[in-house]
């Protein structure tokens, strides 16, 4: 934790207050999180989306899937602001731009809004698969459906969509217009709204069953009693009046937990205690269970609800120490033998854990009688899952469907579509298969070829935070050295492993009608490239962002000491880049139709025409009557172009990495997969500049 606080308002956390590698040190770590989570959304998107068992259509999908897709999408729209924030504050750190500097046309507010544009959705991407959680574990511990499973969907989906309109929540406080306080006001209300539902739709469910209460049920109740609370109170401060009497006070403290602890820990206990035995094959032990429960709950509600009480007596957040005067004493002790109460819960539960790993009772291949896929695997699960996949029918598989591993009827040739399953658990034995369905019914689509283990992944990890590591120390020699590292990783992460297309994969085409891909998924290719534009577009966006809150800030714009500039350069620079998409595009139709000459010199064409508009760009740049460290104004134009330049530096990279394999005679007109994506990207970044291009030269 830094010393300016985990959001690290500026201009505390500027180099004149916060000299020193200490908070370049938090900002490396913020990075590397950053990338990782990211990262981690874009695999949970495609393996939800593309990857399911076939029949699974998005009407059958389990809820947590559910809450897990709402939630890696809210990933790459909130991180991916956080790390356009990080680094514009690294920026002013170590380069000297004006970002959030006043005196330079900057917005120190500008830092609170990137921040928790991430901050506020931040906590609903841990609430969101929470709640994913209870949907799971009340069904199964009630004996029935989940109630309103459509309305629950809906909930989650709505969830993830309006928390992305209260990080105005959290700066009330800070003098911005009556008019926008009102509407983030009325959005902090309104997303009690899928809360309430998914809450009715638990209850309902629980009612209407027939509860059964072992150790994961009765967190879920814990969850429901806590959650409710903190949700009340979050109500409470989403009205701007009540704001601005308990904001910086125990009583946000006190909300806080009773939303984060209460409405997430809780159910992430519930989950440990029901999947623990599928990973462990023991069940854990019952009565230190309940104990666990019993002792975590009374401390948690005896730590937490005097604080708000301590908070309408005027007690601060973020500070070490009260004043005697305010008469929380009792109420802090309270507190505090609560704490002490909770981690009593968590060291039984740790102890629980060890205890139970080789000692707990055979759990056995479903001991809850579940009804998700997971349950049909013996316990532990096999690290291949299912030899033969499952087809799903139903919505509770287990529940509904007879020896689901030996089902033969589901949409479409359901004869077709089993045997194919059933050569495939017995086919290829040269390479490892994987199978695509789609998006919305789950129809088998593909049969791809997964990668095999490769060290350049860690080798391009390491070297990614060393480039980190180094700009810290100003070791920028290192650093260059990092990103060659991270160059040739890529390189040869991405190295085409090809294999060659046998008679075999011909006939298992003709026989079961479905394309069969050796080298490569074509369908997760194309995901992975749109989901990698959309990251950019996110990126772009928040620099505009940026850009506009600044502008608005500022009555003169650009400042005075900023002289016209030449539109020439650019405009130069951006025909070309739009010849270049005609080119590539050109490529793009010779190679489906087989004409792998013209694909190689259309390649060709589009890396001259983006080669030198990169190079006029530069110029341009270099041209500039002004330096980065002049103004805001300076600042943001510098980083915009430089974002762009960045961009297309990676398109013509990609292009000599196709045009290698291309003039290899690699690409077929059934296998392009890799022409198509770059030519993707092209567009999208051309499209990019056209809108910095104009914003920052056409427009006052």
């Amino acid at each position: 934790m830094p010393d300016t606080g985990w959001f690290a308002y500026v201009p505390l956390s500027g180099p004149i207050y916060s000299p020193g590698i200490e908070l370049d040190y938090w900002l490396l770590a913020l990075g590397v999180a950053e990338v990782a989570a990211i990262a981690a959304g874009v695999e949970i998107i495609l393996a939800i989306l593309r990857m399911r068992a076939p029949g699974m259509s998005l009407g059958r999908m389990p809820v947590y899937a559910w809450a897990m897709l709402v939630m890696a999408f809210s990933i790459l729209f909130a991180f991916t602001p956080l790390v356009v924030g990080s680094l514009l504050l690294e920026l002013d750190r170590r380069l000297g731009t004006q970002f959030f500097n006043p005196e330079a046309a900057g917005s120190p507010i500008m830092w609170q809004h990137l921040f928790w544009i991430f901050g506020h959705p931040e906590v609903y991407l841990q609430f969101v698969p929470a709640a994913g959680i209870v949907s799971m574990v009340v069904p199964i511990f009630s004996r029935r459906s989940l109630s309103g499973y459509t309305l629950v969907v809906i909930a989650l989906v709505a969830t993830g969509f309006l928390s992305f309109g209260l990080w105005v929540h959290h700066m009330f406080t800070v003098g911005l217009p009556q008019i926008s306080m009102t509407f983030f006001a009325a959005a902090g209300m309104i997303i009690g709204i899928p809360a309430g539902i998914q809450t009715i739709a638990w209850i309902t469910t629980i009612f209407t069953g027939r509860p059964v209460f072992k150790t994961p049920f009765l967190f879920i109740i814990g969850f429901l009693v806590t959650f409710v609370l903190g949700g009340i109170t979050g109500i409470m401060v989403s009205s701007v009046p009540f704001d601005w009497q308990v904001h910086g006070s125990y009583f946000v403290v006190a909300h806080f937990h009773y939303v984060l602890i209460g409405g997430v820990t809780f159910p992430v206990f519930a989950g440990i205690y029901y999947w623990t035995p599928k990973f462990t094959g023991r069940l854990l032990d019952e009565r230190l269970g309940k104990l666990h429960f019993w002792l975590f709950f009374i401390g948690f509600n005896l730590a937490f609800f005097p604080m708000h009480i301590s908070g309408f007596l005027g007690m601060a957040r973020r500070v070490y120490t009260y004043q005697e005067e305010l008469g929380v004493e009792t109420l802090n002790l309270l507190s505090t033998v609560g704490a002490f109460i909770m981690a009593a819960g968590v060291a039984v539960f740790i102890a629980n854990f060890l205890y139970s790993r080789r000692n707990g009772q055979p759990a056995g291949n479903n001991p809850w009688n579940a009804d998700t896929l997971e349950w049909a695997t013996t316990s532990p699960a096999p690290n291949y899952g299912f030899a033969h996949l499952p087809i799903v029918r139903s919505r509770h598989p287990l529940w509904e469907q007879t020896g689901i591993e030996e089902e033969d009827e589901v949409l479409g040739d359901t004869t077709n579509t089993e045997r194919m399953l059933q050569a495939l658990s017995e086919w290829p034995l040269r390479w490892r298969a994987a199978l695509v369905t789609g998006a919305i019914n789950g129809e088998p689509v593909e049969i791809f070829r997964v990668s095999g283990p490769s060290i350049w992944p860690a080798v391009a990890g390491i070297a990614l935070v060393a480039i980190f590591g180094a700009e810290v120390f100003s070791l920028h020699w290192l650093a260059y050295l990092g990103i060659a590292v991270v160059i040739i990783s890529f390189i040869g992460w991405h190295w085409p492993d090809r294999i060659p297309f046998t008679e075999k994969e011909r006939e298992f085409e003709e026989q079961f009608n479905i394309p069969v891909h050796p080298n490569g998924s074509v369908t997760i290719g194309r995901w992975g490239m749109a989901l990698a534009i959309l990251l950019l577009a996110i990126a772009l966006g928040s620099f505009l962002f940026s850009y506009f809150y600044i502008r608005l800030e500022n009555k003169i714009w650009p400042p005075e000491s900023i002289p016209p500039l030449d539109l020439l350069k650019p405009g130069i620079a951006t025909a070309l880049l739009v010849l270049a998409v005609l080119a590539v595009w050109g490529a793009v139709s010779d190679v489906r139709r087989g004409n792998l000459r013209r694909l190689r010199l259309g390649l060709l064409l589009t890396f001259l025409l983006g080669a030198a508009a990169l190079g006029i760009m530069i110029w341009a740049f270099i041209e500039l009557p002004f330096d980065w460290r002049v103004n805001a104004y300076a600042s943001l134009f510098y980083t915009l172009g430089g974002y762009m330049l960045l961009l297309l530096v990676i398109a013509l990279g990609m292009n000599l990495f196709v045009q290698v394999w291309a003039w290899r005679g690699h690409y077929t007109e059934l296998d392009h997969t890799a022409v198509q994506n770059s030519a993707w990207f092209v567009y999208a970044i051309v499209a990019f500049w056209i809108i910095t291009f104009g914003i920052l030269y056409l427009t006052p």
